[in-house]
């Protein structure tokens, strides 16, 4: 199974060094989603505080799958 980083950028840079097996691109779109979900669900009022907020999946092998960007304003 291909491996996939999850890379956040919220002010800082927070590298997945790890990484994740999935099956495919459009399975790592979909953990995207779920991760990114969850990140933000548990930063709560702080996420209305920070700075812009991105998650980048890139191949292990190489390429980015997607970017996700988030920004708020009160």
């Amino acid at each position: 199974m291909p491996r996939y980083f999850f890379h956040v950028f919220d002010g800082e840079d927070l590298p997945d060094k790890l990484g994740t097996e999935l099956a495919d691109d459009d399975a790592a779109k979909s953990e995207a989603i779920i991760t990114a979900g969850t990140i933000l669900k548990d930063l709560g009022s702080r996420f209305w505080q920070g700075e812009d907020w991105m998650m980048r999946v890139d191949r292990a092998t190489g390429g980015t799958v997607c970017e996700l960007r988030f920004s708020a304003k009160r």
